[in-house]
C-alpha cells in the first residue's frame, strides 16, 4: 500500500486534487480515494466519493493519475 496526495493534476476531464492509497492487486493497481476535488470556476469543489458519477469520472482519469504517480 502506498499513500498519495496530488495537489493538482490536469487531466482530459479537468483539473483535480486527489488523495488516497494505491493498493496492489494480482493484475493491476486498485485506487482507494480518501478525497477528490474538482477545480470549477468558483474554486475547488469536493466530489462525493459515494456517487456513481464521481466513480465514473475517477475511473476515466485513473490511467492519467497512475502515470502522474509513476
Amino acid at each position: 500500500m502506498k499513500e498519495f496526495k496530488v495537489s493538482r493534476i490536469n487531466t482530459r476531464l479537468g483539473i483535480f486534487r486527489l488523495s488516497g492509497k494505491l493498493l496492489p492487486s494480482s493484475q493491476n493497481v486498485k485506487i482507494e480515494y480518501s478525497s477528490a476535488e474538482f477545480m470549477s470556476t468558483d474554486g475547488w469543489c469536493e466530489l462525493d466519493l459515494e456517487s456513481e458519477n464521481t466513480q465514473t469520472i475517477l475511473s476515466r482519469i485513473q490511467s492519467e493519475l497512475l502515470e502522474h504517480l509513476s
